[in-house]
Formats: structure tokens, C-alpha cells, sequence
């Protein structure tokens, strides 16, 4: 077996020749490329099975000749750079690249992606690439555009819990075994599978997926399956992919979604308080009631049956009564310092947190510091009065 290692930088290119030799790997000739017209040299002439190459050093003139070489001369391509950016996905995708490293590198990831790579070679028969026709008409076009024609293909729409683990999905899909041909496509905070000869209704497909994400990862995972329906586009599956992931706002991540009846409509929902529920949060927070306040957030919250309002008008409804507590908070004079920063930060949570109980719970544990610094603060304000009238005494 042939490496080419595509690299500017000698001593990365010596480390990993030294991997390769250390660890016994079935390598047998390793050839080396700091420029991108020596890395197409030695491609044509030696077409090696498996190409290292740093993405930073193919510029934007000389992408897509360097694809064409990719495509023609060698087998499996291991993609290392030292921009984690959306762009740089798009382009290790674009070469279904068996992984994307980021520097600085990882002398175990490293040896674990060049293992992979090699017994890839072994399996290699008994997976599906999509055919280049296919990688051509299940495109982003397919996702965006009206004028793409009914395709029978199905379809899962990954998404992380937390944001910055973006980049760890659109790595694991780089090499995860796929048992039908695939087409994997990152967007800016989810992750978009096209799977073409699918038979069934994708559930065990997705579940195994997400079983192994779980043994290799610790980070919340949703996987929203959609078995194939030869009357609908791609970009009507990806619609009502995006809608059904939306639910995770209420019951959380670590889940497959499938359609269901009770998750085709939003439920009305009137996103402000009702003067009668202002009266009553006015109530508990001036008699620092944490336990009432505790029970009316999880009643409100916490149990919702289906069909689920809107997460949105639900988002609302939570900063009406953050109204409330920064009025409670002036009348206490706590609306400075930490609790000021504190506030903002549930205020932040409300907006962006993904998940409805996560931000049910910090709003809580802030409810509760805030009713025990306005207690003291009361408490105080009662002694200072006493002070004054001994000392006017």
C-alpha cells in the first residue's frame, strides 16, 4: 500500500512517516509533497491508495484541479487543518474524506484514523459510496431549491445539544459505515444524511447511528428519521425534518424523532401572563415562596402534553416572567453586580438554550439566590430601621 503525505510542514510529515513505521502499519512506500503541483505529480505517477493531505495548502485557484486528481488518482483521503470552520467540512464532504484532524494533532487520533483508513481498504467491498452521478443530484441544491424533481431517497437531520460541538458530528459522519449509499451534507449547525435504497422506515438505521455516536461521544445527539416517500422533494423532507427536530425544545436530546400525528401542528399558545398570573407571581416573589415558585414552573413547563406550542411563543412566554423578577429585583435594589450578570445570563438562556427543562432549572437555582439575597437585603433594611430609631431615642 501506497501514502502520500501532503503536508508543508517537514516535521508533521517526519512524525507521521515515523507513525506509520512504529505501529507496523501495512504501508509499504510513503512519499512526501510540500506544494500542491508536486502533490498532483506524485498522485498521477504513483496513484497511492491513500493521500494525508493539509487542506490549507490548496488554495481557492487550485481547488478544483486538485479535486480531479483526488478524485482520479487516489482511493481514501485523510484531511488535516488548522481552521475547524464550516468551510473546511464542506470541502473534506466534498472529498468523503475518511476524517478531518484538526491541528494541533493528536499522535493517538492520528494513529487511530490511519488504522481506520487502512482496514477501510478491507471492508472496502461491503460498503456503499454513492455513485458520482447520485453525489451530483442529491446536492444542497436538492435541500434549497423548488425546482428539484420528487426524489425516492431518505433522509436524517443530526443536531448536538450544545452549538460548539458542531464540528464533532460532521466528523463522525466523515467515516461512519453507512449500510446504504450515503450523501452526507453539514450545514451551519446541523447535519443533513441523504441514504438512497432504503427499504423500511429508517428507525433501526438511526438508533444504531446514535448508538454508536454514544460510545464514542458524551455530547447529546438527535436524529431525525424520514423513510424514503418517492412523492415528496428533498427539500419538502427537509422542511418537515427541520419542524420535527424543533420538538427537542421539549423532550430533550439523545433521541430519535420519526413523524408522528401529534407533532404535525403547534398548539396556541398565549405567550404573555395574564394580569392574574402577574398578581401571582408578584405574590410568591414577595413572600420569597421558593417552593410555589418551583411548583408553577413545573406545572407550566415541565408536563406539556401534545401537540407542543411553539418553542418560540414558549420563549416569550419565559421573558414575561423575567419581567416580573427584574421588577422585584429593582424594588430590592439587586438589579447590579453579580445579579445583574446573573440575570443576563438567564436572559441569554432563554434565547438560545435548546432545551426547555435546561433552562427551566437554571431559572430556578437563579430564583433561588435572588429570593435569598432579597430576604437579607429586607431583613437589613429592617435593622437599619430599628438602628435609627434607638439612635433617635
Amino acid at each position: 500500500m501506497k501514502l502520500l503525505i501532503a503536508e508543508r510542514d517537514e516535521n508533521e510529515s517526519a512524525a507521521i512517516r515515523w507513525l506509520v513505521s512504529a505501529y507496523s502499519l501495512p504501508i509499504h512506500h510513503v512519499y512526501t509533497a510540500n506544494t500542491v503541483e508536486r502533490t498532483m505529480r506524485i498522485l498521477e505517477k504513483e496513484t497511492p491508495e491513500l493521500l494525508y493531505i493539509e487542506l490549507d495548502m490548496v488554495s481557492h485557484d487550485d481547488w478544483e484541479e486538485m479535486t480531479k486528481y483526488v478524485r482520479l488518482f487516489c482511493q481514501k483521503v485523510i484531511a488535516v487543518t488548522a481552521e475547524a470552520t464550516f468551510a473546511r467540512a464542506k470541502q473534506a464532504i466534498e472529498w468523503q474524506c475518511v476524517d478531518l484532524l484538526v491541528k494541533p494533532l493528536e499522535p493517538a487520533k492520528l494513529k487511530q484514523c490511519l488504522q481506520k483508513a487502512v482496514s477501510s481498504f478491507v471492508r472496502q467491498e461491503h460498503l456503499h459510496p454513492l455513485h458520482s452521478n447520485d453525489a451530483e443530484r442529491y446536492s444542497y441544491r436538492s435541500l434549497f431549491s423548488e425546482e428539484v424533481e420528487a426524489a425516492d431517497v431518505a433522509l436524517l437531520l443530526l443536531q448536538t445539544e450544545n452549538p460548539n460541538k458542531w464540528w464533532d458530528i460532521v466528523s463522525f459522519l466523515t467515516q461512519y459505515p453507512f449500510r446504504y449509499p450515503t450523501r452526507v451534507l453539514p450545514l451551519s449547525n446541523m447535519v443533513v444524511c441523504l441514504l438512497s435504497g432504503v427499504s423500511g422506515d429508517m428507525k433501526e438505521e438511526a438508533w444504531k447511528l446514535l448508538r454508536d455516536w454514544e460510545a464514542e461521544c458524551t455530547e447529546p445527539l438527535a436524529v431525525v428519521a424520514l423513510p424514503p416517500d418517492g412523492g415528496q422533494t428533498v427539500r419538502a423532507q427537509y422542511q418537515t425534518a427541520r419542524r420535527l427536530l424543533e420538538t427537542t425544545f421539549f423532550i430533550g436530546y439523545r433521541q430519535v424523532i420519526a413523524p408522528a400525528p401529534e407533532y404535525e401542528r403547534w398548539k396556541e399558545l398565549d405567550p404573555f401572563l395574564t394580569p392574574e398570573e402577574q398578581r401571582k407571581w408578584i405574590d410568591m416573589l414577595h413572600r420569597f415562596d421558593k417552593q410555589a415558585i418551583k411548583t408553577w414552573m413545573q406545572r407550566e413547563f415541565l408536563h406539556m402534553p401534545t401537540p407542543f406550542p411553539n418553542p418560540e411563543m414558549v420563549r416569550t412566554r419565559l421573558t414575561s416572567i423575567l419581567a416580573q423578577i427584574r421588577r422585584f429585583m429593582k424594588t430590592y435594589h439587586l438589579d447590579r453586580g453579580e445579579t445583574e450578570r446573573d440575570y443576563m445570563r438567564i436572559f441569554h438562556e432563554i434565547l438560545y438554550n435548546r432545551v426547555l427543562y435546561r433552562i427551566v432549572q437554571e431559572m430556578l437555582l437563579f430564583l433561588y439566590g435572588l429570593l435569598d439575597r432579597a430576604k437579607e437585603a429586607e431583613e437589613q433594611a429592617r435593622a437599619d430601621v430599628i438602628e435609627k430609631g434607638i439612635r433617635y431615642i
